[in-house]
């Protein structure tokens, strides 16, 4: 990419953070805005590496795992960016080596740990007073899915691969490595659906745990 194509689009995810911060938490608008900021971001192509070349075979899941934790964190926190301090890139790319990539870790090379911690991302979705069952909760909800939301939004053309599927196999432990090679559909492609839905259902999966726990 070249610096004018580095300046535009710089210029791009700075207008994006920017709207979305004007638009309140859970509004269609702010959904929309953060969709598009998170696109923009996976096609630059200028998120980080960190420790390339460790952890031998694992390293591509690991990074995944960290890469997916970093996009829902943006999406839940674009308030927090301060455009004084630097530019979407750099804001995220901090956060991905000295945060997300760490946390992923343990994660991917701890399996057996893996299973009986309750997904980072849907986690951040309960109550401050979190109960020990919060993920079978959680599961719960979207295995039943009353209203059908979860199951009838899926990739296009790929029902199987619905937001109840994947959010079941994450929370089960299974990366999207596995996921992918499961449906034969790229990461990136399962991931972004699958966090433009979580972005999409959030406020249902809050307002369920609330009413579950009060």
């Amino acid at each position: 990419m070249n610096q004018m194509g580095r300046e535009e689009l710089d210029d791009r995810l700075e207008q994006l953070a920017f709207i979305a911060q004007q638009h309140p938490q859970g509004t269609s608008k702010r959904q929309l805005v953060l969709g598009q900021l998170v696109q923009a971001i996976l096609r630059s192509g200028r998120l980080c590496h960190p420790y390339r070349g460790q952890f031998l075979h694992r390293y591509e899941e690991i990074y995944e795992e960290a890469r997916q934790d970093l996009l829902f964190y943006v999406c839940h926190n674009i308030d927090k960016y301060n455009p004084e301090r630097g530019g979407v890139m750099a804001w995220c790319n901090v956060l991905l080596e000295r945060r997300f990539f760490r946390e992923a870790i343990p994660k991917v090379l701890d399996k057996q740990g893996i299973q009986k911690m309750t997904l980072s991302d849907l986690d951040n979705l309960a109550p401050p007073e979190k109960s020990p069952n919060i993920t079978e909760v959680i599961m719960e909800y979207i295995a039943s899915d009353p209203e059908n939301l979860f199951k009838s939004s899926h990739i296009e053309s790929r029902p199987e691969a619905n937001f109840q599927a994947l959010s079941q196999q994450r929370l089960e432990g299974k990366s999207w490595k596995e996921i992918s090679e499961k449906l034969g559909i790229k990461i990136p492609t399962i991931s972004s659906f699958y966090y433009r839905c979580l972005n999409r259902f959030a406020s249902n999966l809050k307002e369920y745990c609330k009413n579950y726990l009060t």
